[in-house]
C-alpha cells in the first residue's frame, strides 16, 4: 500500500468508527491494569481521556494505525491488536527511572 493509501484510509469514516470503538474497548481495560505494568501512570491517563472524549481520539489513532497497515478491509482483530500494540507510542514515555542510591 502507498503512502497515499494509508493516508486515504484514514479518512474513511467507517474505519474511523470502527477504530474508536476499539480504542474505547482497550481503555477499559488499561484502567484496570496491575499497576505494575510498565509506563501504567501514561497508559491510564490515556485511557481515561479516551474514555472522556473518545472523538478527540479517533484520528490520531486511526491515522498510526493506517501508517501500521490496518485498512477498511482489516478485521476487528487486527484493529484491536494494532489498538494495543501503539497503546504505548500514543501514551507517551514512562518517566525516567530514579537515580541509583549511591
Amino acid at each position: 500500500m502507498t503512502l497515499q493509501d494509508q493516508f486515504a484510509e484514514t479518512t474513511n469514516p467507517a474505519l474511523q468508527a470502527r477504530v474508536q470503538m476499539a480504542a474505547l474497548s482497550a481503555s477499559q481495560a488499561i484502567s484496570s491494569e496491575a499497576e505494575t505494568t510498565p509506563n501504567h501512570a501514561n497508559r491510564v491517563n490515556l485511557a481515561q481521556n479516551v474514555a472522556r472524549s473518545p472523538d478527540g481520539f479517533k484520528v490520531p489513532f486511526t491515522n498510526m494505525l493506517c501508517a501500521e497497515g490496518i485498512t477498511s478491509q482489516s478485521t476487528d482483530a487486527d484493529i484491536n491488536n494494532m489498538v494495543a500494540a501503539v497503546w504505548d507510542t500514543m501514551a507517551g514515555p514512562p518517566p525516567p527511572a530514579p537515580p541509583a542510591a549511591p
